[in-house]
């Protein structure tokens, strides 16, 4: 995949005002007019600005472009683990050495080791006596508090409060929501697929459901993006809620639904339907997204 950054002569963070500056001066020097021998180059400067002055063909490109680079490490590390060994002759005496001398010893050393393992020593009795007589207390004691005197103590004795995790419950691929919504559905013979990336600054759980019913739900983790595959030919309506420390324990209050985030909980449902093509892909910043409105718990979990 050609880098048009590089052709450009740019990093990747580039600016607008830095990509137009550096095609005018790439274009004066290769130009067909100044340059007949640059035609095929002009024509790659050409691609690369076009591409990367549009907002839309930029963050298709960046995306299709770290994903490139990824697949490439990958496979570079992996090809690259072949060890090779190599020993001098100095090396070769010093483990004749150990060979003859030490591993010797490790197997006398072993040896002993293994006879004594099997010995019983006095102290060993020494512990289990001393131990037995405290159990013994600790389980009158526990006699003793059960009786019907003690019951109104019990009562008064705090119980320990149940913390939450700090962490959320949920990991990448997991489908929250599916059991209130209905099963995920899938359709093996549609090749359509959203890529749903999450610049929002929290943790995040979309679903999505065509007019007449719910088609799929997904968690994606903060900064991560997840690619959604078999989706229906039908357009969809797209619903999604932010936060932190997701976990199925806790209860929605008002549509008693169990399963939510702990802080910063907000919900979103796209204004239109959404007509699905070859290549989908939706990134969600932070705060309300274009195309989305924000709306109430009880809107986000009606199935009408």
């Amino acid at each position: 995949m050609a880098n048009y950054y590089e052709i450009l002569g740019l990093h990747s963070g580039a600016s607008f005002a830095e990509i137009k500056a550096s095609f005018r001066r790439l274009a004066k020097i290769y130009h067909p007019d100044k340059n007949p021998v640059g035609k095929e180059h002009f024509a790659k400067i050409l691609k690369a600005y076009e591409t990367l002055s549009d907002p839309k063909l930029r963050s298709t490109y960046d995306y299709r472009l770290d994903y490139n680079l990824t697949i490439t490490e990958n496979y570079s590390s992996k090809n690259n683990k072949t060890k090779t060994w190599s020993f001098d002759e100095k090396e070769l005496k010093r483990r004749r050495y150990y060979d003859e001398h030490i591993r010797k010893y490790a197997k006398t050393k072993e040896t002993y080791k293994q006879e004594t393992e099997g010995k019983t020593h006095y102290n060993e009795f020494k512990y289990i006596l001393f131990a037995t007589p405290i159990a013994v207390g600790l389980f009158l004691l526990i006699l003793h508090l059960a009786t019907p005197a003690n019951k109104e103590l019990m009562k008064h004795i705090p119980e320990k409060e149940i913390e939450e995790p700090k962490t959320s419950t949920l990991k990448m691929g997991d489908a929250p929501y599916s059991n209130y919504f209905g099963r995920n559905k899938y359709d093996p013979t549609s090749k359509l697929s959203l890529t749903v990336k999450n610049n929002t600054g929290y943790e995040l759980i979309v679903c999505l459901f065509t007019k007449k019913r719910f088609v799929r739900s997904c968690y994606i983790a903060k900064g991560f993006y997840a690619q959604i595959t078999e989706l229906p030919k039908d357009p969809l309506i797209i619903k999604y809620c932010t936060g932190v420390n997701f976990n199925y324990s806790r209860k929605l209050k008002e549509t008693e639904v169990f399963g939510a985030f702990k802080e910063n909980l907000e919900f979103y449902e796209s204004k239109d339907l959404t007509a699905l093509n070859s290549i989908n892909e939706l990134t969600l910043l932070g705060g309300i997204n274009e195309g989305f409105k924000k709306v109430e718990e009880k809107v986000f979990f009606s199935k009408d």
